[in-house]
């Protein structure tokens, strides 16, 4: 699959997730599936526009319609108020996506009208394109008069923007922007969400330009990108598409390469396909691409390249197998003939393998190449299911609540450190009881007190690796989350306690967190993994799995293998 193509398999899930409405229970019969096709054209009205025959109850509903346009300062909107309430209405900030959205009429006369919309809130825009999870309840209370016989609006309204999800959805389009991580190898998705049914190359590129999210800041590197301007409009001339940059101050061949990776995947994650002529300050970013770009020249850069995917692994009666056409095969070494193993991990390449060993008085964690006999890192009475990253000398864990990061040097040898949680305490405070570190390597998403959360992994200020960037994963699971895995650098499940949705998808898009199909699970689940087209969980019977892809995505949940007991623990290769 191309990258192009599962970029548009993404914005459908995104979409399908968000309309959807939170924590709701889907129907056994059926398993979530993607909309077939999500074509936006241009609509011939964007948003409403205010008619003179409009009741009160109509002009509110389409003035928040109207308020997802941000174009001219929100001039669409602004055609539902008074000049008075225009001129007073700060429409800078944040914008609230709501849903359910119902009209309450307080007071009515001949010529004025009291009214309050309530909605349940289900996201948050920022200004930065980022749709962030939240929840609760929204009244906006409006005043309305008559104007030459036309209802406008002409109290007061709260700084920022409202709409509703039906018009956001509308009216924006997702976009994934690329920086790259530290080590300035691999690029790590930044997803967006840009007005336009057909997103305007230029303010994609504009929007890379300003930085990543928040949230990324602090775990991504800068180099020929820091500082850099577009010196005029993205220009699209059949196949070519040309960007002028200026202000790109860093000679460094590298680092501009790495900008090219930057712009070309964002480009195309936006639609926009071609031959890319990258230019700097009037001359070619890149000596010797005069010629121009294509996706395959950054091939390496790729966030999320396609491969082979690995065999799951399993732990099964206390050791590390391989499920191989409905068999379990011991893996070569020691993690595959004890019957001390609790939790694994094994590397997207099967070059290496971690485990918790369960030695009775205490856990331990033992690391080492897949198939030899590995070495023990770390002890500690309790122990979380490790995890690698993009690297796979890399990989961290929980002991005793406190999350360890270990790393092989150059002869071989492993080191442990502790992840600085600083950040994690002061926003999202309670015990850690799960971690899963996503392919990009930078990703993090942990369960604190029972609800899940996210984080990326980056250097403080005394060389320490931290979780900094924490903030909900989703605002609308309202029962304790057991265990979470990502299936891709975007995509994460979860299990969580009750027999209603067990197991949950969440976006990092945004949206609303979306159940999966739950008839044939026997809660309680305890454990999961994933893959970008299979999620596995652990309940009562044993390992349950679900085809999730796009062409045909299973109805119901099918056992791994039949004789898989309970307590048997999924391990999707990953990284």
């Amino acid at each position: 699959m191309t990258h192009a193509a599962r970029t548009v398999v993404a914005i459908v899930l995104v979409v399908a997730t968000a309309l959807s409405t939170g924590c709701v229970a889907v129907p056994d019969s059926s398993a979530p599936q993607p909309i077939e096709a999500f074509d936006r054209k241009d609509p011939a009205n964007a948003v409403p526009v205010p008619r003179r025959n409009d009741d009160p109850e109509t002009l509110a509903r389409n003035a928040i319609k109207a308020m997802a346009d941000p174009s001219s300062g929100h001039r669409a909107a602004r055609k539902f108020l008074t000049s008075g309430a225009s001129g007073r209405w700060d429409d800078q900030g944040d914008m609230r996506v709501v849903d359910n959205v119902g009209v309450v009429v307080d007071e009515r006369t001949e010529d004025a009208v009291r009214l309050r919309i309530t909605a349940d809130q289900v996201g948050v825009l920022t200004s930065s394109g980022q749709l962030l999870p939240a929840s609760g309840p929204v009244v906006l209370p409006l005043s309305l008069t008559r104007v030459r016989g036309a209802w406008r609006i002409s109290g007061d309204l709260p700084r920022g923007t409202i709409t509703d999800r039906a018009q956001f959805l509308t009216a924006y389009r997702q976009v994934n922007l690329y920086f790259p991580e530290r080590t300035m190898t691999r690029l790590v998705t930044d997803p967006r969400w840009v007005f336009g049914a057909t997103p305007s190359a230029t303010d994609v590129v504009a929007l890379l330009l300003r930085g990543p999210a928040p949230d990324l800041a602090g775990a991504v590197g800068s180099g020929a990108d820091k500082g850099a301007t577009l010196s005029g409009p993205v220009v699209t001339d059949g196949d070519t598409v040309t960007v002028d940059l200026g202000n790109v101050t860093d000679d460094d061949t590298r680092n501009r390469t790495v900008l090219a990776a930057q712009l070309i995947w964002t480009l195309d994650s936006a639609g926009v396909n071609g031959t890319y002529i990258l230019n700097a300050d009037g001359a070619p970013l890149v000596r010797g691409h005069d010629g121009g770009w294509r996706t395959a020249d950054v091939q390496s850069f790729e966030a999320e390249p396609d491969a082979v995917p690995p065999p799951l692994h399993l732990v099964h009666d206390g050791a590390l197998v391989r499920s191989t056409a409905g068999r379990a095969i011991p893996v070569p070494g020691l993690l595959g003939t004890t019957r001390e193993v609790r939790a694994a991990a094994v590397t997207a390449d099967m070059s290496r393998a971690a485990a918790v060993l369960d030695k009775g008085n205490r856990m331990v964690l033992v690391e080492g190449p897949y198939g030899s006999d590995p070495v023990e890192i770390a002890a500690g009475r309790t122990m979380t299911s490790p995890s690698y990253g993009a690297d796979s000398s890399v990989g961290y864990a929980i002991v005793d609540g406190r999350p360890i990061q270990w790393s092989l040097d150059t002869q071989g040898t492993t080191g442990t450190i502790d992840l600085d949680l600083t950040e994690v305490t002061e926003k999202s405070p309670g015990p850690i009881t799960a971690m899963s570190v996503a392919p990009d390597g930078v990703r993090v998403a942990l369960v604190v007190a029972g609800e899940p959360v996210l984080a990326v992994i980056s250097i403080n200020e005394r060389g320490v690796p931290s979780l900094t960037g924490v903030r909900k994963a989703a605002d609308d699971i309202d029962t304790a989350v057991r265990d979470v895995a990502w299936a891709t650098s975007s995509v994460l499940y979860v299990v969580r306690a009750g027999t209603e949705s067990p197991v949950m998808r969440i976006s990092l898009a945004g949206g609303p967190s979306d159940g999966l199909v739950a008839g044939n699970l026997k809660p309680p689940l305890t454990t999961v993994a994933a893959s970008d087209e299979t999620v596995y969980v652990g309940d009562t019977q044993g390992v349950q799995q679900l085809g999730t892809g796009k062409g045909r995505p299973d109805q119901y949940w099918t056992g791994v293998a039949p004789d898989m007991s309970p307590g048997t623990v999924p391990v999707v290769p990953e990284g």
